[in-house]
């Protein structure tokens, strides 16, 4: 595809994407486009894939209209407060047929993991103890630098192992929001919640 219609933001230095067939949903892109490559994952509510430009991963969601927008705004000031977060590269919004179609892009984590695979890898089993700290220590880090997640789960995160143990990242900031000057004592508390019943529910 040459051109997109409707509203495309890439950040500078980024692969145009026009070759790739937005005109049909991503889940139908198994096939159509040669750019798919397999990378790990985890559980996701919305469509999502894995382009390779020379070598370099990007991951591509497909999302309700407005909502990767918002996301790619939270996801910047994420990465300009230098917390442990996806990398985001650009959105779109377009009309495919009848339907509104909004699409986050964000720069692939190298060699981050999603839980499922340390549980399920033996190798890795060391640093299964190690999930609970490492989630909990990135919600400390995001609500002392403002950032109420709203959707804290091992599903929503990915792992890095560093130096023997397990770095946290965000992947979803669908329902985060942005409190730069105090986010109150009830606002950390229901995020407390969240991640509770989320884990136990992930576990």
């Amino acid at each position: 595809m040459s051109e997109l219609p409707g509203k495309f933001i890439l950040k500078p230095g980024s692969p145009n994407f026009l070759d790739l067939p937005w005109d049909i949903s991503i889940s139908d892109w198994e096939g159509i486009c040669d750019r798919l490559e397999n990378a790990p994952r985890g559980l996701s509510r919305h469509p999502v894939v894995f382009v390779n430009y020379d070598g370099n991963l990007y991951a591509i969601k497909e999302l309700p209209s407005g909502v990767a927008e918002r996301e790619y705004s939270l996801l910047e000031k994420i990465e300009t407060l230098h917390l442990p977060s996806v990398s985001p590269v650009g959105y779109l919004s377009f009309q495919r047929g009848e339907s509104d179609i909004s699409i986050l892009i964000t720069r692939f984590l190298d060699g981050a993991l999603p839980y499922r695979m340390l549980f399920m890898n033996r190798g890795l089993k060391t640093y299964r103890t190690y999930l609970l700290d490492a989630i909990a220590g990135l919600l400390v880090q995001l609500h002392l630098a403002g950032v109420y997640w709203g959707d804290c789960s091992l599903s929503n995160t990915l792992f890095r192992r560093d130096a023997g143990t397990l770095q946290a990242y965000l992947v979803d900031a669908e329902t985060a929001e942005f409190h730069p000057d105090r986010m109150s004592a009830p606002l950390r508390y229901h995020d407390l919640e969240i991640m509770g019943e989320n884990i136990n529910g992930d576990l």
